[in-house]
């Protein structure tokens, strides 16, 4: 963590997304972020919003707490977070005594009482713009124009939003807490696959894929992390074609996910979603880690020049893909790992930009 100081002492940071009660995307990074501002003297307030199909599953309650339990009391002191239901009085109560109203995605309530109490109010937006003229997606975009700043988490979103770029809007790449280190080359071992289980992330593809691949099961083992309602489809699958290969981790913590992609020769992300970002292979750049993925929205930025892409949704394309990791020379893969990371840098911007953003804002008005 940064050093505690006194850039953002006393500054009250209200942050609020919508929330499936299930641990994805936008939790890592909003834990990922209040931890570097609260580092830096801040006070966070975290609101998630409940939004219809919620399920507590109890995975944001132990990411929290895993990351929790490397702080001091005086960090604790500074950090709240609660879920909600739609117009909670928490809602109305925290943003009143909040300095700064940090939105993830288009929360019209958000925008609303940050407008109406004079908060600056800047928002974070992961999805893709859906076409249409519903009144869900017209109170969006109305949120959305209403920011004070709109920062769009890959150049796909931001496309979808803004046509012609707007003043005051950016794009920022959301982070998680990123694995550090790394270990040989020669090391290395097999494919990792960490999501959500369900269809359109990709995983049934995968399977697919590895099966018809088939290779030495010791050698190129394929890990899969999470968890979701394909479970048992998966498990069905690995069994009745006897993939000894494949390893189910299912939900793991923080720490073992950032050891399992170090130790993985590959990651593999290949959804057919329209994917927004897509934090895993940010995560295995940042150790060097290359990856396989699909040319679906912004997994095609995150991934890396230097990746092997298959299409979206075609097994072939995928066991090509496999297939072409498997008999990859140790120097070429040597180079595309070096370049993984190297191109990173061009990609993510340090987490101290909203820091001094939201000190930007604070002083203009």
């Amino acid at each position: 963590m940064v050093d505690e100081n006194s850039e953002l002492r006393d500054i009250k940071v209200l942050m609020m997304a919508p929330c499936l009660g299930k641990f994805g995307g936008i939790e890592a990074f909003c834990l990922t972020l209040a931890e570097d501002l609260i580092s830096r003297g801040a006070e966070v307030q975290i609101l998630r919003k409940m939004v219809s199909g919620f399920h507590n599953d109890g995975t944001i309650e132990r990411q929290e707490k895993e990351m929790q339990s490397s702080w001091s009391a005086n960090l604790e002191k500074r950090y709240f977070s609660n879920f909600v239901k739609p117009r909670d009085q928490l809602i109305k109560k925290f943003l009143k005594k909040s300095d700064i109203v940090h939105l993830h995605n288009p929360l019209v309530e958000g925008v609303y009482w940050a407008k109406k109490e004079n908060k600056p109010c800047v928002m974070t937006i992961y999805n893709w713009q859906r076409r249409g003229w519903y009144p869900r997606l017209l109170a969006w975009r109305w949120a959305v124009s209403k920011a004070d700043r709109r920062w769009y988490i890959s150049d796909f979103v931001w496309k979808s939003w803004e046509k012609k770029r707007k003043v005051f809007s950016d794009r920022l790449p959301v982070i998680s807490r990123m694995p550090s280190g790394s270990i040989l080359n020669s090391k290395r071992r097999g494919f990792l696959f960490v999501g959500r289980w369900v269809p359109k992330k990709g995983i049934r593809v995968l399977l697919e894929a590895y099966r018809i691949v088939s290779p030495d099961p010791k050698i190129w083992p394929l890990s899969l992390v999470g968890d979701g309602p394909l479970r048992q489809e998966v498990e069905n699958f690995i069994h009745k074609f006897e993939l000894t290969g494949v390893q189910i981790h299912g939900f793991v913590s923080e720490k073992e996910r950032h050891k399992l992609t170090k130790n993985s020769k590959w990651m593999i992300t290949p959804p057919h979603t329209q994917e927004d970002l897509g934090l895993t292979p940010l995560e295995a750049r940042s150790v060097g880690v290359p990856c396989i993925a699909s040319t679906d929205g912004g997994i095609l930025e995150t991934a890396g020049k230097h990746a092997l892409f298959c299409i979206p949704g075609d097994v072939k394309s995928l066991a090509m893909c496999i297939k072409k990791a498997i008999n990859m020379t140790e120097v070429d893969y040597a180079k595309r790992a070096f370049m993984a990371k190297e191109d990173l840098e061009d990609y993510v911007r340090p987490l101290d930009q909203y820091k001094t953003e939201y000190l930007k804002l604070l002083e203009s008005r």
